[in-house]
């Protein structure tokens, strides 16, 4: 890493530019003057003064009364807090005024709506959102031993553990060994139903919300090619998701 990638790490944290890398040169040259700060720094000296009483306002330098004024960087673990803390801080407050304002201007149209999700971890993300809703009962279709296992499989039991009904439904013999392990539910089915390209995996959550992606037979495994529709609470999910139960 570089001090331009240092810098731009620092203002991903919430530093301004002249900030991080004032932090920076501080960093390198410990306690020091701001004229010595703006030599190595890449800094107006002009711009220096400015910078270290942000990051003073941030708890990240303390300055020592003088002529001249002289600055001692925190040591980096100190820092590493604060700034994780403040954008940690900074986040919350942002996600509970979203969640404050969520669809207080929705209109009509989304209600019937279908959705598309691309790409194996952006699906298996809405599986996880999806199963984290379940009240009463769920069923999980895949031959793909992949797409049962790290979040879905977590998920999974999570679900269970609030008294879920959890069926997992396969061809392959070691997604249902792993589902029974687990203590779920399982449904064979017949692997001469897969077509060429087939399902990747058909998720059902208390019979109105679904969701069925499609991955090509020749790419199990290759989960940047899955491609997923979902919908959640809608007739269309109702009638779809009566379609599927009624296989298993």
């Amino acid at each position: 890493m570089s001090d331009a990638d240092a810098t731009e790490a620092l203002t991903d944290l919430g530093l301004s530019t002249y900030g991080a890398r004032t932090f920076v040169g501080l960093q390198k040259l410990g306690i020091s003057t701001a004229s010595e700060v703006a030599q190595v720094a890449d800094v107006p000296r002009s711009q220096v003064y400015g910078a270290m009483e942000e990051l003073e306002d941030l708890g990240l330098v303390d300055v020592q009364a003088g002529s001249p004024k002289r600055y001692r960087p925190v040591d980096v673990e100190e820092a590493r807090t604060l700034l994780y803390e403040r954008l940690k801080d900074e986040a919350e407050t942002a996600f509970d005024y979203l969640d404050s304002v969520r669809g207080e201007r929705a209109g009509e149209e989304g209600r019937e709506a279908i959705w598309t999700t691309e790409g194996g971890e952006n699906i298996t993300a809405r599986v996880t959102s999806l199963v984290a809703n379940a009240e009463s009962e769920l069923l999980y279709a895949t031959s793909d031993r992949s797409l049962v296992e790290g979040p879905v499989a977590d998920a999974f039991e999570a679900a269970a553990e609030r008294g879920v009904t959890v069926t997992v439904a396969s061809a392959d013999e070691r997604v249902r060994e792993a589902a029974m392990d687990a203590g779920f539910r399982t449904v064979t089915v017949d692997a001469a139903d897969n077509p060429e390209v087939g399902v990747g995996r058909v998720l059902v959550v208390d019979g109105d919300t679904v969701l069925l992606s499609v991955l090509p037979s020749s790419e199990i495994g290759d989960a940047s090619t899955e491609s997923a529709f979902w919908s959640d609470g809608t007739g269309f999910a109702t009638i779809l998701a009566g379609l599927v139960r009624e296989r298993f």
